[in-house]
């Protein structure tokens, strides 16, 4: 926070890399960390090294594609645990029209980028970005639904924290309003700090209830 209030764009960034750069290691430091888990994080890291040189097309472009596949590996972590969770068919209908009304609020933000940002495929990465953001929600919020225990809510913490920060971040850099740095970088710190204690938790746990009823 004090970076964010004293210094420019460039020594914002790398606090965030350096916050990323201890998570990890402590992450790595914890024997039972998974190794996906560890792979997820890694790639944030890689992203928050090219944040370094953001304003290249071609960087931004490899920014926004570690970052799809560091959230798909985040459902992959919890995958295993919410792949026999069996869905009736409104279940069904309400997980699509949620989704579909997030794309299309996407679709709005995506509008409201400013032309100086714009570059080919930009809106392309924009909604698979997006779409992999939603995709983790959703994810997150069956898992926790399905455990309601610890273990399930930090996880879940940690991805609704991360996604909430990209959402910040995406204001204060395409939008320009600068002040949301601040509770980008709040929930970003909490995100990964919640991933690590989420690594450290037994995955040991029983639904709450059958999955037929859920």
């Amino acid at each position: 926070m004090f970076m964010i209030t004293e210094y420019d764009l460039e020594m914002i960034r790398y606090g965030r890399l350096f916050s990323t750069f201890i998570v990890l290691l402590v992450l790595i430091w914890k024997l039972r960390s998974e190794k996906v888990l560890v792979t997820s994080i890694f790639l944030l890291l890689i992203s928050d090294v090219l944040l370094l040189n953001y304003e290249n097309t071609l960087i931004n472009s490899v920014t926004f594609f570690l970052r799809i596949v560091a959230y798909i590996t985040l459902v992959f972590v919890i995958f295993p645990e919410i792949k026999s969770l069996k869905m009736s068919v409104v279940q069904k209908i309400v997980f699509a029209v949620v989704f579909t009304m997030n794309i299309g609020m996407l679709y709005m933000l995506v509008d409201m980028v400013p032309e100086k940002y714009d570059y080919p495929y930009l809106n392309f990465l924009f909604y698979i970005y997006g779409s992999a953001m939603i995709t983790l929600v959703l994810a997150a919020i069956s898992y926790s639904n399905i455990y309601s225990d610890t273990t399930s809510f930090f996880f879940t913490a940690g991805a609704l924290c991360l996604v909430f920060s990209d959402i910040m971040s995406f204001i204060a850099y395409y939008l320009e309003f600068y002040e949301f740095y601040y509770p980008d970088r709040f929930f970003y710190i909490i995100g990964i700090i919640s991933l690590v204690k989420f690594a450290t938790l037994s995955r040991n746990h029983k639904p709450v209830f059958d999955m037929e009823r859920l």
